[in-house]
């Protein structure tokens, strides 16, 4: 086994690669003077599992085609299988055609990565059903036992918040006390919700898989009034200044590092290594 950090993820890489003390290096990437890709190994992948680590955030078009043309690559060079691991999968925000023409990126992304990869890793996809759009395993990792810890450790008496139906697979394991919201997004910057709750004097935990722009987050501490409020993440998305518009609104944010971002404060390296040593260990 082999494992290559591309360019979103290679501190996360490196620290997998420890956990499992298997070889790795970073992925040679220049650019030629019109933008072109060009990628150089710095091992010999012949007849060996390789392992890329790539979250698709930011830049995700890019962050694809570096996955593709290693993927590529590797198998170029006789790789004998080749491993996406990526902790945070983009394009899964939406599985309906919103649009009369609209495109349904789940199924794109399956189609393209299905014919690069043999299979892949993810940690709480925002899709929980993946195989109706790919054809190749999709091993998905949850995080809420890393959460859970890091709750423990830093709080006693919370109240766990949901923001939407969409995080309620994330936090209904993670104490006896916690709530859903019913929420209408109108746009990608502007939320309603419908059902309100009097947490006013609680401690609260806002939890939701991805922050993007904050929104939703933002929008769920006005509405519940709430003043003693910390926010949880898997996916530190965290679009221009979502990050520090959303400090302005709370106590702490909190982040997996599954993408790289100031909130980093729970790391999943070891639960994708174990992954890793679980599925494809000798």
């Amino acid at each position: 086994m082999i494992l290559i950090g591309l360019s979103n993820s290679k501190l996360l890489a490196r620290n997998i690669s420890k956990k499992l003390n298997i070889p790795y290096f970073d992925l040679g990437i220049t650019h030629s003077v019109d933008g072109e890709l060009r990628m150089t190994f710095n091992e010999n992948v012949k007849n060996k599992k390789v392992f890329l680590v790539q979250s698709l955030y930011p830049h995700q078009n890019n962050a694809l085609i570096e996955i593709l043309f290693a993927s590529n690559h590797a198998k170029d060079l006789g790789a004998k299988e080749v491993v996406l691991i990526a902790p945070y999968l983009s394009y899964l925000r939406s599985d309906m055609r919103i649009e009369k023409y609209g495109s349904i990126s789940p199924k794109i992304l399956g189609q393209i990565l299905n014919n690069f990869v043999d299979s892949i890793v993810s940690v709480d996809p925002h899709i929980k059903d993946l195989k109706k759009y790919f054809s190749v395993p999709v091993h998905s990792i949850s995080s809420s036992e890393l959460i859970e810890s890091y709750i423990k450790k830093n709080y006693q008496e919370v109240v766990v918040v949901g923001p939407d139906e969409n995080s309620r697979s994330l936090i209904m394991d993670l104490g006896p006390r916690f709530v859903v919201l019913n929420k209408k997004r109108k746009d990608e910057f502007n939320v309603k919700f419908e059902r309100g709750y009097n947490l006013k004097n609680k401690k609260v935990l806002l939890i939701d898989d991805m922050i993007v722009t904050g929104s939703t987050m933002i929008g769920a501490i006005k509405y519940l009034g709430l003043k003693d409020v910390d926010c949880i993440t898997v996916h530190p998305v965290m679009t221009g200044g979502a990050l520090k518009e959303l400090e302005k609104h709370t106590n702490n944010v909190v982040s997996c590092n599954t993408i790289h971002n100031a909130s980093n404060k729970i790391d999943v390296s070891g639960i994708i290594a174990g992954k890793i040593k679980d599925e494809w260990a000798p």
